[in-house]
């Protein structure tokens, strides 16, 4: 609930024009107790979270430095956990947090705790403004919990190399920063028009100030955890030093790799748990970190497009003490420019299963992302290969294995059951478009995954481009294909095993990993699964009638509307123009337990099955695929209604502004020239327009607009920030 504006003023009014007056305390916090009443907060017990502080001085969450000047005495001021409640309600509100902090000192510093926790840079624009702020209140670093620096490229970007340089020297002492994301603005090949400036820039100084949070770091956490009076008494000094999720997405000097070189401090950090690191080239060992053996608190670990040593990833993955999700990503997109297609791990299982066998004790979840069916003619032919030792069967606690059939994991282990971990509880299996045999159309053998006795789920995820013919649901629900499907599914389930197929949905081949901010991941959606379909009913070789509807889950399905094109939004149309189809009959009643458990058991599908599940499909692929189409701007003659009705919002992970999301048109059209049938993609859009939808092409590419310097550095931020800012400025000398 925002704080009133009368209230507000008369808080400022009182706090600034009399800085004086003896009575200025008791005024500030006579018009604060009405904001108190008016929000209606419950009772906060004073300093709870005090109590919470670990040894070590990690997740330390009792208020800073500055909270701890807190509002004066009792007589004149609201008890400190009414003041801290009021600015609490506030937190998702920075503009009133601002206006808030005019009002005195003590909610200054509140408010500022607030203001400045997460800073999401886009644009270097604003970064005097931000390095004048730190300077001048030192505080306001130590405030900093999440910083994300994601600036976009533009032809004004090497202009800004100084205001960076300064600013990197505040990120070195950020002591209180939990969560660090970082992507090079010279990433998707600009990396020669300025890249070696932020590799030996701003990556070395980021560098520099990660081996110094791993060497005084370390002793610093080991000095809080001997003496625990340390943690009420003291604070932590040592910038990056609570860090515990960091990502980075960056390229070398001159190409799309960069050499880990001195980043091995990455894996002795004494905090970190969560790493992602992309398009690094690592040596062929590291034997440096045989000093750091389980040594490190790091829990999840994932490569993406890395080029990976066996022998240095063994010493690596020696290192954390309990890491439970490990995602080995090889290079396998990246390879046009300064790098071949060349898998280091599939090649010799025996040095890759002995490079995991570090993570045995603890690892949960393991991801191979291999490179090898690209040099492959022959990928529907599954190999076996059998490796000395004992495999996998040490892994206890690993339950998920994702991988391809080309994969280590694939060939020497899950192909003999024998070497496969004892508790391998889900399979997911998969398999890119480039790949002719698609698992839409090919099936592996069932025996592969039968003879697995701990597998209870068989999941195969066959990738697809939101423009190729694998993303309709004519073809994957194509009548015969459904059936051989939901035969396969009933093998599995004889053996207690359920089938799963998967869609993982992309933009298209022009769009490849690592995904940067702004950019549409490839969306999972499951299409098809045996426990929820079920293998008990009548057979009806009848097929539904053409506008029966149907019940597919909680959705309304009209059978005789399915997509022909990329995109259908016939549905609707139809809801717009109500004589134009026959109104759907009542939903088919769904089946209780026990009325399921009184029909036959079977393999087969009837034609009334097959129209369900094709209508099920077709919407799920029409919901991922709007994602998609966003940069075409889709205006009706009349609204339609919202399009999102009945769709889920699980997954939506990009932004739709013009210049940094999918609406880029040369992107579009070179994904239709690669992925997509350019006849059916012209024909929908005639189809469209005939139905009375206009279809716009905006492109989104600003790389050369000059005005792209000028974009505001947080998104979503209202127009008068910057005067909120301003006025914040104005009164910091009144208040001091």
């Amino acid at each position: 609930m925002p704080l009133s504006s009368h209230t507000l003023a008369a808080m400022r009014r009182y706090s600034t024009s009399a800085p004086r007056d003896p009575h200025y305390r008791l005024k500030a916090s006579l018009a604060t107790g009405y904001v108190v009443c008016a929000l209606a907060l419950p009772f906060v017990p004073p300093l709870l979270e005090t109590r919470r502080a670990k040894a070590d001085g990690s997740y330390l969450t009792r208020p800073s430095t500055m909270a701890c000047t807190l509002l004066g005495s009792i007589d004149h001021r609201l008890p400190n956990e009414l003041t801290l409640a009021v600015v609490q309600q506030l937190a998702n509100d920075n503009r009133t947090l601002c206006t808030l902090a005019q009002t005195c000192r003590g909610f200054q510093q509140l408010a500022e705790e607030h203001i400045y926790k997460t800073i999401k840079l886009r644009s270097v624009r604003d970064l005097q403004r931000i390095i004048s702020a730190f300077v001048s209140r030192h505080d306001r670093v130590r405030a900093v919990h999440t910083l994300k620096i994601l600036y976009r490229y533009n032809e004004h970007l090497d202009v800004s190399l100084e205001r960076r340089k300064a600013f990197n020297e505040c990120v070195a002492q950020m002591v209180n920063l939990r969560e660090w994301h970082v992507e090079s603005p010279y990433d998707n090949f600009k990396w020669e028009k300025g890249g070696h400036e932020w590799v030996e820039g701003d990556m070395e100084r980021f560098r520099q100030a990660l081996e110094k949070a791993c060497v005084d770091g370390a002793k610093e956490k080991e000095r809080f955890a001997q003496d625990r009076h340390l943690t009420r008494s003291l604070q932590r000094t040592v910038g990056l030093a609570q860090l515990e999720s960091l990502t980075i997405h960056s390229h070398g000097a001159h190409a799309d790799f960069w050499p880990l070189d001195g980043f091995h401090c990455l894996f002795r950090h004494p905090s970190l748990r969560y790493l992602h690191v992309s398009c690094v080239t690592f040596p062929e060992t590291l034997e440096l970190l045989e000093s750091h053996k389980r040594k490190t608190p790091l829990t999840t670990l994932i490569f993406d497009e890395c080029n990976l040593e066996p022998k240095s990833l063994l010493h690596i993955l020696g290192t954390p003490e309990k890491l439970k999700h490990l995602t080995l990503g090889e290079n396998v997109f990246n390879i046009n420019r300064s790098v071949e297609c060349s898998p280091r791990l599939s090649p010799d299982p025996v040095a890759a299963l002995e490079a995991i066998a570090a993570v045995a004790h603890s690892l949960e979840s393991l991801t191979h992302l291999d490179s090898k069916w690209r040099l492959a003619t022959d990928n529907h032919i599954i190999a076996r290969r059998r490796v000395p030792g004992e495999g996998m069967r040490q892994f206890h606690s690993l339950k998920t294995i994702e991988c391809d059939t080309g994969s280590f994991l694939h060939e020497a282990v899950v192909m003999n059951h024998d070497l496969a971990p004892p508790n391998l509880d889900t399979l997911i299996v998969r398999r890119h478009f480039y790949v002719v045999e698609n698992f839409f159309d090919y099936l592996p053998d069932v025996g592969y995954y039968t003879a697995l006795p701990s597998l209870n789920t068989l999941e195969l995820r066959q990738s697809a481009a939101a423009l190729n013919y694998l993303a309709t649901s004519e073809y994957i629900c194509e009548p015969e294909r459904l059936r051989n499907r939901h035969a396969f599914a009933y093998k599995l389930f004889k053996s207690d095993i359920n089938f799963r197929l998967n869609i993982e949905l992309g933009r298209g081949s022009s769009l490849i990993p690592p995904y940067l901010h702004g950019e549409p991941v490839p969306q999972v959606r499951c299409l098809y699964d045996a426990s929820s379909i079920g293998f008990r009913r009548h057979v009806n070789k009848e097929a539904v009638g053409p506008n029966v509807g149907v019940e597919v889950g909680s959705l309304q399905v009209e059978n005789g509307s399915s997509s022909l094109f990329p995109f259908s939004y016939l549905d609707d149309l139809k809801n717009q123009h109500p004589g134009s189809a026959t109104p759907p009959e009542e939903p088919l009643k769904k089946l209780t337990a026990s009325e399921s458990a009184d029909l036959p058991e079977t393999d087969q599908l009837g034609d009334d099955d097959v129209q369900q599940i094709a209508g099920q499909t077709r919407r799920a692929l029409d919901q991922m695929k709007e994602r998609f189409a966003r940069g075409w701007h889709l205006q009706r003659d009349s609204d339609p209604g919202d399009l999102s009705d009945n769709w889920d919002d699980d997954v939506d992970d990009f932004e739709g502004t013009d210049e940094e999301t999918d609406s880029d048109f040369e992107a579009m059209i070179q994904d239709l020239q690669n992925d997509g049938d350019e006849e059916a993609f012209l024909q929908f859009i005639e189809n469209m327009q005939e139905q009375g939808i206009e279809i716009e092409v905006q492109s989104g590419d600003e790389e050369g607009d000059d005005d792209d310097e000028w974009h505001e550095a947080e998104e979503n931020v209202p127009e008068d920030w910057e005067d909120a800012e301003d006025d914040l400025e104005e009164h910091e000398a009144d208040l001091d």
